[in-house]
């Protein structure tokens, strides 16, 4: 089929895919688009599964575009392109990636999409990452918080109170223990701790397995003489910093901590 040729739908004749990603803050920010779509237009069609003069079609991305459309617009039409059929991993993956590619999707829907793929592909990393392009490391970490996060720290990732390294840390420190997470998690809101407490926590947690949520916050909280080192370095290094420090969900500090041990290891100054 050819995905070049542009039509125009009416809204009244499309419906959003169940297999289109994103389910989380759909609305985030969609006055503003439906502004930028009125002064310059739509930019980038919208994908609809199904055959042009068959409908109705299937959204699988451009939701918030057809959106803005439907509810600030009050548009009689949109501008899309038509891929075929999918089936439903080919959906998810088409669906992902778009979004992947364009406004940052919420980590738990992220996560969820990124264990069905892994799921579908028989729990193969190397499919998913062909698939999508993400790194090993990243698909490994969403299949993590998919898999161990509960309703719970979810919500809190929804609401931004604690960050995807957070609910890491936080598993990682309660060893397993899930109802303990999550009372490190509600500690890790109520007090705020730094990145280098935050990194106690979860080793004093993985040294003292018995300990309860309340004394690893304690511990990590204690004062630690600590040597802060300070280096300058070049603007196109700090912006690839910045850039892998959203794309790993890590704090600057801790990936710049991970990435000085592991040359210093490599070159055999840590033993």
């Amino acid at each position: 089929m050819n995905t070049s040729q542009i039509y125009d739908i009416p809204l009244n004749e499309i419906k959003i895919s169940d297999d289109n990603v994103r389910v989380s803050n759909w609305s985030r920010d969609l006055e503003e688009l439906a502004a930028s779509i009125k002064r310059h237009g739509l930019l980038q069609p919208i994908v609809l599964l199904g055959q042009y003069g068959k409908p109705p079609y299937k959204l699988i991305s451009g939701q918030r575009r057809y959106l803005a459309h439907e509810k600030f617009l009050k548009a009689k039409t949109i501008r899309a392109v038509f891929i075929g059929t999918l089936n439903r991993t080919q959906a998810i993956v088409r669906s992902l990636v778009e979004n992947l590619q364009r406004v940052e999707l919420e980590y738990v829907d992220t996560a969820k999409a990124v264990t069905e793929l892994y799921t579908t592909f028989g729990k193969d990393e190397d499919k998913v990452q062909k698939e999508t392009g993400l790194s090993i490391r990243r698909i490994r970490e969403y299949i993590l918080v998919d898999a161990q996060a509960t309703p719970k720290m979810k919500g809190l990732l929804k609401k931004g109170l604690v960050s995807p390294a957070d609910v890491k840390r936080a598993l990682r420190a309660a060893q397993e223990n899930i109802r303990k997470a999550e009372e490190i998690l509600d500690l890790i809101v109520e007090f705020k701790p730094t990145s280098h407490q935050k990194r106690r926590i979860v080793q004093y947690g993985e040294e003292h397995k018995r300990a309860s949520a309340k004394e690893l916050i304690e511990e990590a909280l204690k004062p630690h003489i600590e040597e802060n080192i300070v280096i300058t370095i070049p603007d196109e290094l700090r912006s690839a910093l910045l850039a892998a420090t959203k794309k790993m969900s890590m704090e600057p500090e801790e990936l710049a901590t991970h990435i000085l041990a592991d040359w210093l290891s490599s070159q055999g100054f840590v033993k």
